[in-house]
């Protein structure tokens, strides 16, 4: 070789012959026939996204759609479902009105305004009109009419009846002359029912449904009253004796038979049953102060309204022992009127002599009243201030303890002169024997005192509560609007007997009694309860928890439903 000759590198293999018989190894672990066969390999994860690339439109495309139907699909759903709920919806509402208007047109039908009426009832085909006469029923018991004796007497006692829409779960009924959506376990009231109470007044003209079927679509509903003008039946008030016994007058076991106003003793509770008896709870609640009880096991919801007897007004006397009955006075100084004539025992003219007379009450609660006469002396001449004779004398005291913890309030006038007839309080003896007149509302004066129990302090129903106390120094009445709101100081001021009874009455009410007493002993022969009298009139109480009037009719109407 020269050094012309072009030179090439040499391998190590030909360098080294020892190797000539070990493989050639590649990179990677390739061997040489891997490489001398063709173009080199590319790299294994280049080949793997060479491999897929052509499959990524199609992939794409794939879930592109796959995407858009999930999309449509829940569109569809949830559009399906809301259009649904919206039809359903507007379905409801057309049918409350639809039943809004068979409620006037029934009202006018049952209440003998026209002969009958036509209604067109909107609905759906998803939907289901149907009349029941035996839905649902209506009570009505005048309790404890009677006094002492308990006793119950049912007055009216009859189903409603009703016309629904059903549609689901949802009821829109007309019952009762109202109207009613039931659902979701709760009832909303649409329009109300005939039931109205006003001024102590409960008026129900009762509408009750009579009728079959059912009917879906567009439905004309035929209303035709089954009694009209004076057909109508007139449950309450009813001289007319319908039953000797049972709902309807008379009264079962009393000795005034018929039903008349106003309603007195006792409560009136008018209950209702029925699928819509929460809505029928709330009316009773926003319509009355009435006690509401609701029984949801058997569906039912009562009002009960207590009676409101008036002012006694002139009264016979009670005799010892036997009490007047005061009922629902008003608690805002509300006695217009309080007057006493007590006549003698005998004719004779010292009758009076060693009286003793009371009125008094005692309350469950240790309340305590009494309003005490005692006197002496004789009638010395036939002539109405005749009453001069020995040493006449007459004593008036009040008596109050608001419970068995307070302290007593006493107040007494002591008149030395009784016969002076300009007096309120005074004697009268122009028949010979004495007579006292007392007007217990007039601006005679008593004086915050304890009172002179002189001899026994049996001789006061409280004797013995009165002269083992002593009144306080001070005394403030602050209990009602009409109190002076001043101190009354012990042995120095005095207040007018008018003031003192409303104020002591307004403390009692509203239910109280008075009973009478005298004596004991000869002081019990003084007065003749028989003959003598008296006139009480005041306010009564106002609320909306009380009944004195009662008005009940029943009107029947019946339903057809064509469609």
């Amino acid at each position: 070789m020269t050094d012309d000759t072009p030179r090439r590198r040499l391998n190590r293999r030909e360098t080294d012959p020892e190797r000539d018989d070990q493989p050639r190894v590649c990179r990677r672990g390739r061997t040489p026939a891997a490489v001398a066969g063709g173009p080199p390999r590319v790299p294994w994860l280049y080949r793997l996204v060479r491999d897929r690339s052509g499959q990524s439109t199609t992939i794409g495309v794939a879930l592109m759609l796959a995407i858009a139907a999930i999309g449509v699909t829940a569109v569809v759903a949830l559009g399906g479902t809301a259009l649904t709920d919206s039809q359903t919806s507007v379905d409801i509402q057309r049918t409350e009105h639809a039943m809004t208007l068979l409620d006037s047109r029934g009202a006018m039908a049952a209440l003998g305004e026209s002969e009958s009426q036509s209604v067109e009832l909107s609905g759906s085909g998803d939907g289901v009109y149907r009349v029941d006469s035996d839905a649902g029923w209506i009570r009505v018991v005048h309790k404890n009419f009677t006094d002492p004796t308990p006793s119950e007497e049912t007055i009216f006692n009859r189903s409603l009846g009703e016309v629904q829409y059903t549609r689901g779960d949802t009821v829109v009924a007309y019952q009762g002359g109202g109207v009613w959506r039931t659902e979701d376990n709760g009832t909303v009231m649409i329009s109300p029912p005939e039931f109205h109470y006003r001024d102590q007044t409960l008026t129900m003209p009762l509408v009750r449904v009579a009728g079959s079927g059912s009917a879906s679509g567009r439905v004309t509903a035929e209303v035709v009253p089954l009694a009209t003008g004076t057909d109508v039946q007139r449950i309450f008030p009813n001289e007319t004796a319908n039953t000797a016994d049972g709902p309807g007058a008379p009264y079962d076991d009393a000795g005034d038979t018929s039903y008349d106003n106003p309603v007195t003793n006792g409560t009136v509770v008018v209950t209702v049953h029925s699928d819509h008896y929460k809505g029928w709870a709330t009316y009773f609640a926003e319509r009355t102060d009435g006690f509401l009880s609701v029984d949801h096991a058997n569906r039912t919801a009562s009002i009960e309204l207590r009676t409101l007897a008036g002012a006694p007004g002139a009264f016979d006397m009670p005799l010892v022992g036997e009490s007047l009955e005061t009922p629902s006075v008003a608690r805002q100084h509300n006695v217009s009127q309080f007057d006493l004539q007590l006549a003698p025992d005998t004719s004779n003219a010292n009758a009076f002599n060693q009286l003793h007379w009371s009125m008094y009450y005692q309350g469950t609660d240790g309340q305590q009243f009494e309003i005490h006469f005692a006197g002496q002396g004789r009638c010395d001449s036939a002539t109405a201030d005749g009453f001069t004779k020995g040493n006449t004398e007459l004593s008036v005291s009040v008596y109050y303890r608001h419970n068995s913890s307070s302290p007593s309030e006493e107040w007494e006038r002591v008149l030395s002169d009784p016969h002076v007839q300009t007096r309120p309080i005074h004697v009268d003896c122009s028949s010979g024997a004495p007579r006292l007149d007392a007007d217990l509302t007039s601006s005679f004066a008593m004086e915050y005192t304890d009172i002179d129990i002189q001899g026994s302090d049996n001789k006061w129903h409280f004797g013995n509560q009165i002269k083992d106390q002593e009144v306080p120094d001070e005394l403030l009445f602050d209990q009602h609007a009409e109190d002076h709101a001043d101190e009354y100081d012990a042995g120095s001021d005095s207040e007018e007997l008018d003031f003192l009874v409303n104020h002591y009455f307004s403390r009692l009410g509203p239910d109280f009694q008075l009973t009478v007493d005298a004596g004991p002993g000869g002081s019990q022969n003084r007065v003749s309860e028989e003959a003598s009298s008296g006139v009480l009139m005041y306010d009564t109480i106002d609320g909306e928890e009380f009944i004195q009037f009662l008005h009940i009719t029943e009107n029947e109407v019946r339903v057809e439903l064509n469609g």
